[in-house]
C-alpha cells in the first residue's frame, strides 16, 4: 500500500512539473485577439464516429456560425476548461497549428465557465481561435464528454472520424488532420 502511494505521489509530482513548464510553442506566439462566442446550440442527434456531426452553432460578432459553414475543411472540436492542466498544455499547439493551417478550423468549447475567466485565460496563453461557452454543460453532455480534454476530429464532409480523450500532442494532431482529409 505504501509503495502504491509513493508511486502515485511521484506521478503527481511529475505531472505538476510538466504542467508548470511553458510550452516552447506558447512562448513564441504573438498576442492573440480572443474570440469568445455566445449562444451555443446543438441540433438533436448523437455524436458517434463515422456519422455526420449534428449541427452545432454559435454567435460570433453578432453573426450565427454553424459547423456546416466549414464543409471542405477539417474541424478540430476541443472541449476544455481553464482548470484542466492537460487542456492548458495542448492549447498552445492548437493555436500554432491554427495559425499555420488555414485549411483547418479549431473550435474550443469551454465547459461550464464564465466569459471573464475564459477571456482572461485565452489572453494569457494567446488563443485566437473561437471559444464558444457551454455554460450549462448541455453541449458537452450531448457530445458524451465525460473527461477533459476531449477532442473531436471532423473530416471535410462533416463526419466524425476520431474522438480523442486526454491531451493530444502537436504531432498526433497533425497526423490526424492529414489522415482525415488535409495533407
Amino acid at each position: 500500500m505504501i509503495g502504491r502511494l509513493a508511486s502515485f505521489g511521484c506521478m503527481l509530482l511529475l505531472l505538476a512539473a510538466c504542467a508548470s513548464q511553458a510550452s516552447p510553442t506558447a512562448q513564441s506566439l504573438p498576442a492573440a485577439n480572443v474570440s469568445l462566442a455566445q449562444n451555443l446550440s446543438l441540433a438533436e442527434g448523437t455524436v458517434q464516429i463515422g456519422e455526420q456531426i449534428p449541427e452545432l452553432s454559435y454567435e460570433q460578432a453578432g453573426k450565427k456560425v454553424s459547423l456546416s459553414d466549414f464543409r471542405g475543411k477539417v474541424v478540430v472540436l476541443n472541449f476544455w476548461q481553464t482548470t484542466c492542466v492537460p487542456c492548458r498544455t495542448e492549447m498552445p499547439d492548437f493555436e500554432a497549428i491554427a495559425r499555420e493551417r488555414q485549411d483547418v478550423v479549431f473550435i474550443g468549447v469551454n465547459k461550464d465557465e464564465n466569459a471573464e475567466v475564459v477571456q482572461r485565460f485565452a489572453s494569457e496563453i494567446g488563443v485566437s481561435y473561437v471559444l464558444p461557452l457551454d455554460r450549462d454543460g448541455s453541449i458537452s453532455q450531448a457530445f458524451n464528454v465525460n473527461y477533459l480534454p476531449t477532442t473531436y476530429f471532423i473530416d471535410p464532409n462533416g463526419l466524425v472520424q476520431k474522438i480523442h480523450v486526454g491531451a493530444i500532442s502537436r504531432s498526433q494532431t497533425l497526423k490526424l488532420i492529414s489522415d482525415f482529409g488535409q495533407p
